[in-house]
């Protein structure tokens, strides 16, 4: 049952992410989209040490809500480095990344409680992933400058 609610949440977090985008910049959906994120797994770690359906419920609304929506993000966030003959190119191999990322956590995740026989380690090391893609944002939005916007004539 949750996984159909965080299907459903997934899909409106896509449609959630592109508004956020078009209306207050693909910066700000992509913070959103990080923000939430962690929340989620701030509520899975929280679990592990103290078991409560509101950190359940909070897992699922605040993990599943960004899921694929940076995807979302990452086409207008494009535009800062690519140019139009280019953007295909670039954001195809930044799908080729984040499938390879989607292939490789499952696996890696298994490999970790393989290992350490703790969900905890598996939680703690996607904390560090989505601090280290918030980060990675944080420099590009500094370090690039947003694409001028058109304006009627």
């Amino acid at each position: 049952m949750l996984l159909a609610i965080g299907g459903g949440l997934a899909g409106a977090g896509r449609a959630l992410a592109g508004l956020t985008a078009d209306r207050l910049g693909g910066p700000t959906a992509g913070f959103l989209s990080f923000s939430c994120s962690l929340v989620g797994m701030a509520c899975l770690i929280g679990m592990e040490f103290r078991p409560a359906w509101v950190l359940a419920a909070g897992y699922v609304f605040f993990l599943f809500l960004p899921l694929g929506s940076r995807a979302s993000i990452v086409t207008v966030l494009l535009s800062r480095i690519a140019p139009p003959a280019h953007y295909g190119v670039i954001f195809g191999l930044l799908g080729i990344g984040n499938n390879l990322g989607a292939a490789v956590g499952p696996w890696l995740s298994g490999l970790l409680f393989d290992r350490t026989g703790s969900y905890l380690v598996i939680y703690l090391c996607a904390l560090g992933g989505a601090l280290t893609g918030l980060t990675a944002l944080s420099v590009f939005c500094l370090v690039t400058r947003a694409a001028p916007v058109a304006r009627p004539a």
